[in-house]
């Protein structure tokens, strides 16, 4: 299975087109140079994960009577798992400050 394929196959349960997946594997090239290349699931679940907070936000779509929208507590669920599993940081998290020196 290449890049590409993986990459559309793992995206189309949420409704993401393959113009979507064009602009992932064009934006993550230094991840990605060869998107016809054998997956390697670690780096296509890296490249998904740096493009994902791009492409969230435009998923809720109605028209005319018809609607596509995602279930977010899935979608958060699926993202903050892949997060855990690749060491890297959820764009998505609240950040906690500490303000104690205002006091």
């Amino acid at each position: 299975m290449t890049y590409r394929e993986w990459i559309t196959a793992t995206v189309a349960r949420m409704n993401i087109s393959g113009t979507d997946v064009d602009l992932i594997l064009i934006n993550q090239a230094d991840l990605i140079p060869d998107e016809t290349a054998q997956v390697d699931i670690r780096t296509a679940k890296l490249a998904l994960c740096h493009e994902f907070a791009s492409i969230l936000p435009m998923a809720n779509i109605s028209e005319g009577g018809y609607s596509i929208s995602w279930n977010m507590e899935a979608v958060k669920v699926w993202y903050n798992s892949m997060c855990r599993e690749l060491g890297i940081a959820n764009v998505f998290s609240p950040k906690v400050k500490g303000r104690s020196d205002i006091w």
